[in-house]
């Protein structure tokens, strides 16, 4: 499977922009938004800006919800699929692109 993501990115008090990735994920391979966000940082753009923690993928913080296609999600939780708008869930609490105060 091929994932076409886009991300709105920006920071507080600065208009938003969009980047847009491809991220190659084996058809057996069960993934989530995190992962394909951990492969963008890690293999395309270090800069991008996300929650990720050692302690995450419980799906018990909250902290790494995103929007995805509109919908609120946790990204350590929700399987990645082939097209994905993400943008912040928490825009008045927005650091910097997809990381938000909690």
């Amino acid at each position: 499977m091929i994932c076409h993501v886009k991300i709105r990115r920006g920071e507080p008090g600065q208009e938003s922009t969009w980047s847009e990735y491809t991220v190659q994920v084996a058809e057996h391979e069960d993934v989530s938004i995190m992962n394909v966000l951990e492969r963008i940082a890690l293999e395309q753009d270090p800069t991008l800006a996300f929650f990720d923690h050692a302690a995450c993928r419980q799906a018990a913080c909250g902290k790494c919800t995103v929007l995805c296609n509109g919908k609120p999600c946790l990204a350590c939780k929700e399987k990645a699929r082939e097209e994905m708008v993400l943008e912040p869930a928490r825009a008045a609490k927005l650091v910097r692109d997809l990381l938000c105060r909690s």
